[in-house]
């Protein structure tokens, strides 16, 4: 499915990234005890308890994110692989925040998302350092909208979701998640490592919908000065 969807101005500002405000769309990967001592700081609760593992020198977290493969019910009935991928983003273009918008970077101009029906997707940025605090990047999340509505399969976008990420958290979106296509902010390029599903069949592995503003701005996220926003969000710790 391709496709476009006429949508009203809107500003989305930005949130933390974890895996309480992020679990409805999926999964947040980082190791769950903070540079804190482990005295102060208890694990995330979300992920099974830690194991010892090669010789006492690791802690070993389990199922902390699921592969999974719904291909069986494409129509197509075509098999999928476990595919990985490496994408090499670069920072995107930020227009001027308005004027009056407190420790503002930019705005992203948001155009175009994308889902994969039958297949987790998870992205590991590689390369980030976790307390770097010039280039992060943003994930972009919708809920679906469903039945009987005209625009029934499409991206909700009353309900987008943008979240800033940092060098220490992989994310996994659920299948059938919407999402924007990666976003890097900042000075420099990520890579980013990718795993999910394939079976070479356009509309089974991506589906997209364009967004049709008309005379309207369109949607756009409000990206925060990544030190500010980081220095904010560890002072709520």
């Amino acid at each position: 499915m391709a496709g476009k969807k006429r949508v009203d101005a809107a500003h989305i500002r930005v949130e933390p990234l974890s895996q309480l405000s992020f679990g409805v769309f999926g999964w947040v990967i980082e190791n769950p005890v903070s540079s804190l001592p482990s005295s102060e700081h208890a694990p995330d609760a979300s992920y099974s308890a830690a194991v010892s593992a090669n010789q006492g020198t690791a802690r070993k977290y389990s199922e902390i994110s699921p592969m999974i493969n719904l291909y069986g019910a494409s129509s197509t009935h075509k098999e999928a692989k476990a595919v990985t991928t490496l994408f090499v983003c670069s920072p995107r273009h930020l227009y001027p925040p308005a004027r009056n918008a407190k420790e503002a970077r930019g705005l992203f101009a948001l155009t175009i998302m994308e889902r994969h029906p039958y297949t987790t997707q998870t992205f590991t940025p590689m390369g980030l350092d976790p307390v770097d605090t010039t280039t992060a990047y943003l994930v972009i999340v919708a809920p679906t909208v469903s039945s009987p509505k005209s625009d029934a399969g499409t991206p909700d976008t009353s309900k987008i979701k943008a979240f800033l990420a940092r060098g220490s958290q992989a994310v996994t979106y659920g299948a059938g998640t919407w999402h924007a296509p990666m976003i890097v902010v900042g000075n420099r390029d990520i890579s980013f490592v990718v795993t999910q599903y394939m079976n070479g069949v356009a509309d089974d592995d991506c589906q997209e919908i364009e967004f049709d503003a008309g005379s309207h701005s369109g949607l756009s996220i409000v990206v925060p000065e990544i030190r500010h926003f980081i220095s904010g969000a560890e002072s709520k710790l």
